[in-house]
């Protein structure tokens, strides 16, 4: 999904690491990598948002209901991502870009 390490490093604050895989990446790979942190955010969002309120009679017993949950928060995440989203891969792309530009 995300381009390796780049997600992580950018939760985690760390850009040393996201600095040396940002290097080689084409433009439309940090938007790929922006748009799929984004959506990866919103899943992880809307995953907290939902909770418990989805409850398992929606999705069968308590395993099945937790698989559920977990695609659907995600592929909420990828919708909300692809209609524009709420800001986040704007802000990483830039942040990206930035980076890229300090290795050169």
């Amino acid at each position: 999904m995300i381009e390796a390490g780049v997600a992580a490093n950018i939760l985690g604050g760390s850009y040393a690491g996201t600095q040396s895989a940002v290097k080689n990446m084409s433009a439309s790979q940090i938007d790929k990598v922006s748009k799929d942190f984004e959506s990866l955010f919103i899943g992880m969002m809307l995953e907290h948002m939902f909770g418990d309120s989805v409850g398992t009679e929606a999705f069968g017993d308590k395993e099945s209901s937790d698989i559920y949950k977990g695609l659907m928060t995600e592929n909420y995440g990828k919708a909300i991502a692809q209609a524009g989203g709420i800001g986040v891969a704007s802000y990483v792309k830039t942040e990206l870009l930035k980076l890229q530009e300090q290795e050169n």
